[in-house]
């Protein structure tokens, strides 16, 4: 019964996923436009898009869209958005398993899934050319391969982990330092066997582990960190802080709203700026971009430059900064999802390929209520967040977990509000790790006695 109720509840996330899908493609324009440009590169034998001198991207997702584009032709689209579909289907079953892992309690399972049915939002993202989708899933699956490795360490599994943490960096940078939260669940473990008896007799981790996952992780890594050395003159996954920054450092509202500093970087870019044909709005971060880029600096050297000057202006005026920046973390929880994608546009870059506008009425209207357009549902989430985050914590077989769920979307919270403008496209990649903690937390509240967890059978 368990199981058909569970295989239910993915269905109807299926459907709703499909609804929302039939509804048309996100026109190809900005990120996706991009996106779409490396692809045909690769495409054209440019694996390693050399020929395209920008350090702000990684290669998986261009990757993945040249495939398909390759294996289906003009009907491509159709298969990357029902690829993207199962995606984010797959993500939710990962999430649902990384709920059983923490909790040894089957019900988590289903509770993770029933918790992440309403969701509606982060739907729209599988009809657009975006890395969203294909991340949540690798994120997800390294999740659930890393605490499998915590609970049973084996070197099989650490080389998992290598490779889910490479498949990750290489579709989103975001992820480089979520090691973090990993080793603070490691010595939580550790800790937690000193504690038992006959602790020597239990297989457990191994630095061979760490060497191993570390080598799996450069192996896939280093040809994409060699190919921005050879282009751009050091070895680096992406080069896009400066731009980040410019963002929260000059722009108003969110941003600090500072004025560029007195100083020898700031200058340098002034200069470069003035030889613009047209007047350049210094708080423009692409406008400031693109003209560094034509007054003779690489790409990188172009976020390197920003990046001096946003540095520069931070260290005249810390307060304002970190003001602003603890008010863009907390938003982080709270920005409203208040403009849906254009979906069933048919844009100039889709032109030769195969659309589709179904018009499914019910999905639009389940779009217009939909709870992340409010910024009052936004707050009394992420206010239940904390509560299943503190029942999880009270629970002693579940205590370290709940310390890596809370370092984990602490992470994200602090990353994105340090160096973007709070939006809910930032904040969707983090929707299945809500559902596993709200999951867990719904299973351990209704189990009838405390489970002690493995630590390391």
């Amino acid at each position: 019964m368990r199981q058909a109720l569970l295989c239910i509840a993915i269905v109807l996330i299926a459907i709703k996923s499909v609804a929302v899908l039939l509804n048309g493609p996100v026109p190809l324009e900005r990120d996706s436009l991009g996106y779409w440009t490396l692809s045909t590169l690769v495409m054209n034998g440019d694996f390693f898009m050399t020929d395209s001198h920008i350090s702000y991207r990684t290669p998986l997702y261009p990757w993945f869209l040249a495939a398909c584009r390759l294996l289906y032709g003009s009907h491509s689209f159709w298969f990357i958005a029902l690829v993207q579909v199962a995606a984010y289907v797959g993500s939710i079953w990962f999430a649902s398993t990384l709920a059983l892992q923490i909790t040894r309690l089957p019900f988590s399972r289903f509770a993770t899934i029933i918790c992440l049915l309403p969701a509606i939002s982060a739907t729209q993202y599988n009809a657009a050319a975006l890395s969203e989708s294909l991340f949540v899933l690798l994120l997800t699956l390294h999740l659930c391969a890393f605490i499998k490795y915590a609970h049973h360490p084996n070197q099989s599994q650490a080389v998992f982990v290598g490779l889910t943490l490479a498949a990750l960096l290489l579709t989103k940078p975001i992820s480089l330092l979520l090691w973090i939260a990993h080793l603070i669940l490691i010595l939580l473990y550790v800790m937690r066997r000193r504690k038992l008896e006959h602790a020597d007799k239990i297989h457990f981790y191994k630095f061979s582990h760490l060497f191993t996952a570390a080598c799996v992780l450069l192996l896939f890594i280093s040809p994409w960190v060699f190919r921005n050395h050879l282009i751009f003159g050091r070895p680096s996954l992406t080069e896009f802080a400066g731009r980040n920054l410019w963002i929260v450092t000059f722009q108003d509202g969110s941003g600090a709203g500072l004025a560029l500093p007195r100083s020898s970087a700031s200058q340098e870019l002034t200069q470069r700026l003035l030889h613009s044909p047209t007047q350049i709005d210094p708080t423009a971060t692409w406008s400031v971009s693109n003209q560094l880029t034509r007054s003779g600096l690489s790409d990188a050297q172009s976020d390197r430059l920003m990046k001096q000057v946003c540095i520069d202006a931070i260290q005249q005026e810390p307060r304002q900064f970190a003001t602003r920046m603890l008010r863009r973390i907390i938003n982080f929880w709270r920005c409203a999802n208040t403009d849906l994608l254009k979906q069933g546009i048919r844009g100039e870059g889709l032109t030769p390929l195969q659309t589709w506008n179904q018009d499914v009425v019910w999905s639009k209207r389940l779009l217009d209520v939909r709870a992340s357009q409010s910024v009052l549902c936004n707050t009394i989430l992420a206010v239940v967040i904390g509560l299943a985050l503190g029942c999880l914590l009270l629970n002693h077989s579940t205590r370290p977990a709940a310390i890596w769920l809370s370092l984990i979307l602490a992470y994200f919270s602090v990353v994105t509000g340090t160096l973007e403008i709070p939006d809910y496209r930032y904040r969707l990649i983090i929707e299945p790790i809500i559902g596993t903690t709200f999951g867990s937390a719904w299973a351990v509240l209704l189990s009838k006695k405390e489970r002690i967890a493995a630590i390391a059978d």
